[in-house]
């Protein structure tokens, strides 16, 4: 399945990415980053990645997830993790990343998060 992202800007400022597919490495990393990158430019500094149709992720996503969440945290913002899948958990804690993202287990869990 390709790699989609839809933008949903909340009523309380916060800017979800509803990410779909597969994230793996390729073109659709690099605009992840770039649209990250534009939000924090803009000063959206309360962001949700909703990982709800990602049926899978890389190493390098990984990467991109982790570069993300610092270049967030730099600006001084924040970033959510949200329902991510079995899977994606899995890969989560595999990589030992799992508890330093502390993913939330809905949108609306972020939602409060952020507020």
């Amino acid at each position: 399945m390709p790699f989609e992202q839809q933008r949903i800007d909340h009523e309380s400022g916060v800017v979800i990415l509803a990410l779909k597919g597969t994230l793996t490495m390729g073109n659709q990393l690099m605009s992840l980053e770039w649209v990250v990158e534009e939000l924090l430019k803009a000063e959206k500094l309360k962001i949700i990645l909703d990982l709800t149709e990602i049926s899978y992720l890389d190493s390098a996503a990984i990467g991109v997830v982790i570069n993300c969440n610092g270049k967030v945290s730099a600006a001084d913002g924040k970033l959510r993790f949200a329902n991510p899948s079995d899977r994606v958990v899995s890969i989560f804690k595999l990589a030992r990343i799992y508890d330093f993202l502390s993913p939330d287990a809905t949108v609306d869990a972020a939602l409060q998060q952020l507020q």
